[in-house]
């Protein structure tokens, strides 16, 4: 029976983990799955040794804090692969734990390591190439201009392509044209069709939250006061504390509303979307709905990558689109007042809006067709011991 090991550490690796490991049981249904994740992987039948979803740091000097929990998932891995080595590890994202710790630690037991969701190398920390280069055995990348990336450096990778293209069941979003209509979107969230909707999105990860979310608030009161017909839409992201919402049930005269449904459901009715930098710019790209980026982290954390980064955008629809298609506010220029003007000028120019979708729309193409998730576990697969 093949043994697969998985490690994943963020909301996001944790929900592409699973939705991999749910096409490798259909695919090959003697395979065994045990790891390091969250509560997606769990549910989709990885045996857990811990999780570490509320580990998930913006950069480095955030992560300092789950030292000890980093050091626990270390000594349970390396008991794991002492006990029964696994046929084969599976590094998703986490680049900060996953290079420098686990690749390391699985390639001394012998085990044949895959990386899936590469770190972004290529915008900035190419010391960690070599981490790569000594213990990856293959790259399994989303983008084209990833592939290119590490063909040139003469590492083994493949393209499969950005799950987010595929169905939802694979955890993927539909796209504008085949998803519900506006009206009846809106309909299922109980919001005012009459009004225009403007999305919340602070991030996934608690640390972002607790950044943007005051931000966004004052951003939202701002916009009211100069729209009196919007209303704001804020999808809650699962696993988050509920203390981290608390902001959200202030009485305040912004005309706000808190959905715990899909996003994928939530994004249709969005005329504009406030979001911080993640994937969810790639699934409002998806729904081709407008939108302006901001981001803000711990200062030393943006000052080291500052110094590094090597691409002039942060937002993945810009950098695919190898140029700005929408607005980026980062740390301190991420005020309330500019964030609000930006916003306010996408309600009122139906032809801006519009002229955003269709460069969206090409985003959309440069992630790839159908399939992604299936071409990864078939990727997988083939990296088994024969």
């Amino acid at each position: 029976m093949p043994s697969i090991c998985l490690v994943a550490g963020d909301p996001s690796g944790d929900a592409r983990a699973a939705a991999v490991v749910d096409v490798l049981k259909r695919l090959r249904s003697d395979c065994s799955f045990t790891g390091l994740g969250g509560p997606q992987m769990r549910r989709a039948g990885v045996a857990l040794l811990d999780d570490l979803t509320p580990t998930a740091s913006i950069g480095p000097f955030d992560a300092l804090r789950h030292l000890q929990r980093f050091a626990r998932a270390k000594a349970l891995l390396r008991e794991l692969f002492r006990r029964r080595k696994p046929d084969l590890v599976i590094l998703v994202d986490f680049g900060d734990f996953n290079l420098p710790v686990v690749a390391p630690l699985a390639k001394r037991a012998g085990c044949r390591v895959v990386y899936y969701i590469s770190p972004q190398l290529w915008a900035w920390g190419r010391f960690r190439l070599r981490w790569i280069r000594r213990y990856v055995d293959r790259m399994l990348v989303l983008f084209r201009f990833e592939e290119a990336f590490y063909q040139r450096l003469g590492i083994p990778v493949t393209w499969v392509g950005h799950p987010l293209v595929d169905p939802a069941l694979q955890g993927g979003v539909e796209t504008r044209a085949s998803s519900r209509p506006r009206e009846q979107a809106m309909a299922a969230l109980g919001l005012n069709p009459w009004r225009m909707t403007v999305g919340l999105l602070p991030g996934s990860r608690a640390q972002e939250i607790r950044r943007h979310l005051p931000v966004f608030l004052d951003a939202a009161s701002r916009i009211a006061w100069r729209m009196p017909g919007a209303q704001f839409l804020v999808p809650t992201v699962p696993g988050i504390p509920p203390g981290l919402l608390e902001p959200l049930a202030t009485p305040r005269a912004t005309d706000l509303m808190v959905s715990e449904r899909p996003m994928a459901e939530c994004l249709p009715a969005m005329e504009v979307a406030l979001i911080a930098s993640g994937t969810a710019t790639l699934e409002a790209a998806l729904m081709e709905v407008p939108m302006v980026v901001v981001y803000r982290t711990s200062w030393p954390t943006y000052l080291a990558a500052r110094a590094v980064i090597r691409v002039p955008h942060i937002a993945m629809v810009n950098v695919i689109a190898g140029k700005e298609v929408v607005p980026e506010y980062v740390q301190h220029r991420a005020r309330p007042a500019r964030i609000a003007q930006e916003i306010v000028g996408l309600l009122r120019q139906a032809q801006h809006r519009e002229a955003m979708r269709q460069e969206l729309r090409k985003v959309r193409e440069a992630l790839g067709p159908q399939g992604a998730v299936e071409r990864t576990a078939r990727a997988i697969l083939s990296e088994l011991p024969r």
